[in-house]
């Protein structure tokens, strides 16, 4: 079979190089001259270096000669214009690029043919993560000579400039590699392109206000943090000097009992997040068909997750600086807004944590759970092998033991978040009663290994019908339903509590009684009794389903004699 006409032709010599010498790399080399042509180099490049100089140039004259402003000042003034246009450069162009051309290379054939070039898996991963953005990486790199006379000239320390430009480009690693690995799930070219770019609008809007609730890793996703620690040297020095001072009242990340800097933090995210999305990336490379992680990592990612929300979660409770009420306070600077939190806020952010964990969980399962093709072809494989049962670490394996670490971990952080908070000065008189970390455990046990057998007994189709009919349909006929008249508030009650979904934040309500006062009578009763019905609903559903599952397993293992 002759290679894709696209294909890289790489000589022995270069083929064999380690994966760090990315500009010896075979298939980035191919797309330095592929996409670095000049003919099509040449309008990007003019049209970047067009905006870059039109914002430097406009933004220092506009500042020395109608702003009146200082030398020093006037040049930090295009500091954050550029910013932004670089950001666009690598975040969104070079995601683009990343996304659509991992799935032209898969489309034409390249990346199977790549799989049988002697590289290790590594070394090709590192090329298409170098290599698919490289022009993006070169327009960026086309605007930094007006960068680097404005940080010159605008006396900005190297301590501040090298953290937000060194944070930038790890982030923009990070969006590539999320882009690569949506490009390689995603097959549809637009569809994976319109995750990837949903993906960093939700970072950038929705997460950093989920962030300031106290669920502050997903901020350090972004470039955010750093920039806000920095901003006062990329503005002039007499605004930057109030947004210092400002910043003062803004503590560090605090991590348990520690205190780090949203440099340090940032990194340590970002390097987790990537090395996850490189283990999926590497992981296709060794073999197409392969789970985008194995069963050990997916338990041990989703321990990580809960040790960073708890770490970052539990120090903010007896402050305060984790309810909504004082966190507007708080942006607002203003002592006329002296309400102390309520013990609504506290059961809505119980009920937060454990959705959050939750969804996390079900994203992990669906990557770690066997279709029901694939299940067969490892009993297949087992047999020809002379084996007992799958190998339990292996993709084909069951992942239920799995799973049931995962209720166990989630479990067990959100018990432990819910006991901080209602143990918080904030609450007195309140406390957790003790079966709760025993309902907290049924909450998301009902829904993950429904949600898994669901999956692994009679695939995605099937799983997707339930997740719409149940997950999704209720609560929205619900939500409808409690806008048209209060006496449908408890019909209401009853269709939302019907959703998983649902469960997290009903059992903290149930959990933490207090908040009746103002709530009808009808309301207040519907709450308890529907949760409780749902959820021994879901009990029973879900023991039916495992006991399927089990007469599935046997039904396939004796088709094979």
């Amino acid at each position: 079979m002759s290679p894709p006409e696209n294909a890289s032709t790489a000589s022995p010599k270069a083929v064999s190089c380690p994966a760090w010498k990315i500009w010896a790399n075979p298939i980035v080399r191919r797309y330095a001259r592929s996409r670095l042509r000049p003919q099509g180099l040449a309008l990007w490049l003019s049209l970047t270096l067009m905006l870059a100089g039109f914002i430097f140039f406009m933004a220092r004259a506009f500042s020395l000669y109608r702003g009146q402003m200082p030398v020093v000042d006037a040049e930090r003034v295009p500091l954050l214009f550029l910013l932004v246009l670089q950001g666009i450069i690598l975040f969104f162009l070079g995601v683009g690029q990343s996304v659509s051309g991992i799935i032209a290379e898969a489309e034409e054939g390249v990346i199977d043919y790549q799989r049988l070039q002697p590289m290790s898996p590594l070394a090709k991963l590192m090329g298409f993560w170098f290599g698919l953005p490289v022009r993006e990486w070169l327009l960026f790199a086309s605007t930094l000579p007006f960068t680097a006379w404005a940080l010159w000239r605008g006396q900005v320390p190297f301590q501040a400039w090298s953290s937000v430009y060194g944070v930038l480009i790890t982030t923009a690693l990070m969006y590539h590699a999320t882009a690569l690995a949506a490009g390689t799930v995603i097959k549809n070219r637009r569809s994976a392109t319109l995750v990837s770019m949903f993906v960093l609008a939700l970072l950038y809007t929705i997460m950093p206000g989920i962030a300031k609730a106290g669920f502050i890793f997903f901020d350090h996703l972004t470039l955010w943090p750093v920039l806000n620690d920095q901003y006062h040297h990329f503005i002039p020095r007499e605004a930057g000097e109030v947004t210092r001072l400002l910043r003062l009242l803004d503590p560090q990340v605090k991590f348990y009992g520690l205190e780090f800097s949203n440099l340090f933090f940032t990194l340590v995210c970002q390097a987790g997040v990537m090395l996850t999305f490189g283990m999926m990336l590497w992981r296709r490379w060794r073999r197409a068909d392969s789970h985008l992680l194995g069963k050990a990592w997916a338990v041990g990612v989703f321990a990580w997750i809960q040790v960073l929300l708890l770490g970052n979660a539990l120090p903010l409770i007896e402050p305060g600086s984790i309810f909504p009420s004082q966190m507007f306070r708080r942006h607002f600077r203003t002592r006329h807004f002296e309400v102390e939190p309520t013990l609504a806020e506290g059961i809505a952010l119980i009920g937060i944590y454990g959705l959050i964990s939750l969804l996390i969980a079900l994203v992990l399962i669906f990557l770690i759970t066997p279709a029901p093709e694939a299940h067969e072809r490892g009993l297949r494989r087992a047999k020809k092998l002379a084996l007992h049962r799958v190998p339990v670490f292996t993709d084909a394996a069951g992942a239920l033991p799995f799973v049931g670490l995962m209720i166990a971990i989630g479990a067990a952080a959100w018990t432990l978040f819910a006991q901080a908070m209602m143990s918080s000065k904030w609450f007195p008189g309140h406390a957790l009663p003790d079966h709760a970390p025993l309902v907290l455990f049924l909450v998301l046990a009902n829904a993950m290994l429904a949600y898994h057998t669901i999956l692994e007994g009679w695939g995605v189709k099937r799983l997707v019908i339930c997740v719409v009919a149940i997950g999704i349909v209720p609560p929205l006929v619900g939500s409808i339903l409690a806008t048209m008249h209060d006496s449908l508030q408890p019909l209401a009650i009853w269709l939302n509590a019907a959703s998983p979904a649902y469960g997290p934040i009903a059992a903290a309500g149930v959990l933490v009684p207090g908040v009746e006062a103002d709530i009808p009578l009808q309301v207040r009763r519907a709450v308890p009794l529907s949760f409780v019905f749902f959820q021994g609903l879901m009990l029973i559903v879900s023991a039916w389903l495992l006991f399927n599952l089990r007469r599935v397993h046997q039904s396939r293992r004796s088709k094979l004699g």
